[in-house]
């Protein structure tokens, strides 16, 4: 597997755990606040959950086929993703 695939894959793989992240806090937070804000925020976060599992899935099963650019795509969509969720973690946090 070439270094670009796994940097791709490592990098879904971190934003599906910081998805997954975010959905627990926001789910603990709803338990106890009951707000509108934080329901729409848990949602927020399990759809971005939910398509970073898809990410994972599709881009394994189209690893064998050579797309031009699409690394380079995929690669740059990624980490902005990760720079982002990464964000919304710390503000969270705080």
């Amino acid at each position: 597997m070439p270094l670009e695939d796994s940097m791709i894959l490592g990098l879904m793989a971190l934003n599906t755990l910081l998805a997954g992240v975010l959905f627990y806090i926001y789910m603990r937070n709803w338990k106890s606040i009951k707000s509108r804000f934080t329901i729409g925020l848990a949602f927020f976060s399990a759809a971005f959950l939910t398509e970073n599992m898809l990410d994972l899935y599709f881009y394994n099963s189209i690893l064998e086929q050579s797309l031009y650019g699409f690394t380079t795509f995929a690669f740059a969509v990624n980490f902005l993703e990760f720079i982002g969720l990464l964000i919304l973690l710390y503000i969270t946090w705080k």
